[in-house]
């Protein structure tokens, strides 16, 4: 892990050449799991990953929201939604965004749906979308058009306000 004087130097250098950065948390969270401990560990992750990210002067940190595999996506939301809440309560988020991204896989949380309700407990949390997971979620062919890709925008806009869609961090895979 790099040590704070080093994601700073990082990020001044970014910043040199007007270049925004971002800070992914581990992949192994779970904002969903049935495991109290775990859920609170993925909290200390992602006070680390704030931590970072304020170094690194990004301005957004993104998260995978939890699994849907052996609970109803009903419970995953609920005990994802608490994992949020409680993030909030205990962490100090420096003012750095807390992104929700996509999933492709059927068992994860991560519909466009889903990420935009857990966005709307607090504007701390904003959607990161991932078009290639969306797309790998319906088995391809969803984005063929600009219009396609519109949609995705406007649902947004219209959930959280035309300042998130407009400044929406994207990942964008073939």
């Amino acid at each position: 892990s790099a040590s704070p004087a080093m994601l700073r130097a990082i990020g001044g250098e970014a910043q040199t050449h007007n270049i925004k950065m971002s800070y992914h948390v581990p992949y192994f969270i779970s904002l969903s799991g049935i495991d109290p401990e775990k859920r609170l560990k993925s909290v200390s992750y992602i006070k680390q990953s704030l931590d970072a990210a304020y170094c690194l002067g990004a301005n957004v940190i993104v998260v995978h929201t939890g699994s849907a595999a052996k609970i109803t996506r009903d419970e995953a939301m609920r005990l994802a939604a608490d994992t949020l809440a409680h993030t909030l309560a205990t962490v100090d988020t420096h003012g750095v965004k807390i992104g929700l991204e996509t999933m492709g896989k059927k068992n994860r949380l991560g519909t466009l749906d889903e990420v935009l309700e857990l966005c709307r407990i607090d504007a701390t949390f904003v959607p990161v979308v991932d078009f290639g997971h969306l797309n790998a979620r319906e088995c391809g062919g969803v984005f063929k058009s600009a219009d396609d890709y519109l949609r995705v925008f406007d649902r947004i806009d219209r959930s959280l306000g035309a300042d998130v869609a407009k400044n929406l961090h994207c990942h964008f895979s073939k």
